[in-house]
């Protein structure tokens, strides 16, 4: 997968969750779709409904902060095995052209098929999937923090 191909996977992700078009999100993502927080409990979504329901908790708390873009800046890749790679980035959340977080390592599991390049897997930080799921806040220096 050349980068130039991420970086147009990463936009279409993008564009589906800031604009809350779910159908392009699912475009880009296999089911079950696993999410695998650092140093936590991973959790899969088995079926359509669950993305859903894990897609619109995710594009409110994007509408709540105002987010504006998601930048993933490409650092690497390596086999997975026939047609996969991991593709590792920093991520950035933007407000307008500020930072609402600070940049944090992602690790993509990406599956070549008919559709093109998808996402199989999601590995982050575990304050990122929890914000992503409406369970943690950004502090005002930038740092996702638990709301328990």
């Amino acid at each position: 997968m050349p980068e130039r191909a991420f970086k147009k996977l990463g936009d279409i992700l993008t564009k589906a969750l800031v604009s809350g078009d779910f159908d392009l999100y699912r475009s880009v993502l296999c089911l079950p779709m696993k999410f695998t927080p650092r140093d936590g409990q991973s959790y899969v979504l088995p079926d359509e409904a669950a993305l859903r329901e894990d897609f619109d908790l995710y594009v409110s708390i994007i509408r709540l902060h105002g987010v504006t873009d998601i930048y993933r800046q490409f650092i690497s890749f390596e086999p997975a095995g026939p047609g996969e790679l991991y593709i590792t980035c920093m991520t950035h959340i933007l407000v307008r052209a500020n930072l609402l977080a600070e940049p944090f390592a992602s690790r993509m599991l990406v599956q070549h098929d008919a559709a093109g390049w998808r996402i199989k897997e999601i590995e982050s930080s575990e304050g990122h999937l929890n914000w992503s799921l409406g369970r943690a806040t950004v502090t005002s220096d930038g740092k996702f923090q638990s709301k328990s």
